[in-house]
């Protein structure tokens, strides 16, 4: 029986209950079920009544009394049906009090969701705007750091070039000055061995001149083979000391052994 009260419910044509609905007003259903299954069992008690008041000699009167019976069953029936549809009614009412509830909790949700969404859009951009104007400023700072570096450097690099000059300068003089003494002391010393070799060759001509002279006094004691005679007095004697002097300009030390009358 409740079960088909349930299914009754549910089914209805005219503004039928969902089961959500239904479940959400759970000690009403069952009340309402309750008595729909009274009204059946006592609709099924009257018709057994008419069956048994057709079978008796007193009939008409149980039949009037039932007949007065059934008007007040009618009339009850009306009543529960007016309190099922307030009932009913009742619930519409709670069921649309309840989404407007939820509709304005989301609506409340949704604005607020919006005015943080919003919110965290205008401090992202002021963030995103004081981090690019931070980075703009570190830019300029190292730019000018940098330039100031830069031409601190190239003023550096200026007065160490201007300093590099003047040393130059002085050693380019130096080496100049070096160079003119050089030329001097090479003429000085070029001067001198003219003039040492001029004394040498005064000086080996005197020693042959003397050395002819002990010869012609003492012709006995020879001659000193290490010095030129101011005549030879045979080819094969010519021919040794211009040996001798070939051999002279290129070897010091028989320069040193050896009086020639000719410079070699």
């Amino acid at each position: 029986m409740k079960k088909d009260a349930w299914l009754r419910l549910t089914t209805c044509k005219n503004n039928p209950l969902s089961e959500e609905q239904a479940r959400g007003i759970r000690p009403d259903i069952e009340e309402l079920l309750t008595s729909n299954v009274n009204r059946y069992f006592n609709k099924k008690n009257r018709q057994k009544i008419k069956i048994e008041a057709n079978t008796t000699s007193d009939g008409s009167s149980i039949l009037s009394r039932l007949d007065g019976f059934e008007k007040q069953l009618e009339e009850r029936e009306l009543r529960v049906q007016q309190w099922e549809n307030n009932i009913k009614k009742t619930i519409d009412a709670q069921v649309a009090e309840e989404c407007k509830c939820l509709k304005d909790e989301y609506d409340a949700l949704k604005s607020r969701l919006e005015s943080e969404y919003n919110n965290c859009m205008v401090d992202m951009k002021q963030q995103i705007y004081l981090f690019k104007h931070q980075l703009e400023e570190q830019q300029k700072s190292s730019s000018a750091n940098l330039e100031r570096q830069y031409k601190t450097q190239i003023t550096t690099l200026k007065k160490s070039i201007v300093v590099k000059d003047k040393e130059i300068g002085k050693l380019s003089a130096t080496i100049s000055q070096l160079k003119n003494d050089k030329k001097d002391i090479k003429k000085s010393v070029e001067r001198k061995c003219k003039d040492l070799e001029d004394d040498i060759f005064a000086k080996d001509l005197k020693i042959i001149t003397l050395n002819d002279r002990i010869f012609s006094f003492n012709p006995s004691a020879g001659r000193d083979a290490t010095i030129e005679p101011s005549s030879s007095y045979s080819h094969h004697e010519t021919e040794f000391w211009a040996g001798k002097r070939e051999d002279a300009m290129n070897n010091t030390s028989i320069q040193k052994k050896y009086t020639f009358q000719v410079r070699v």
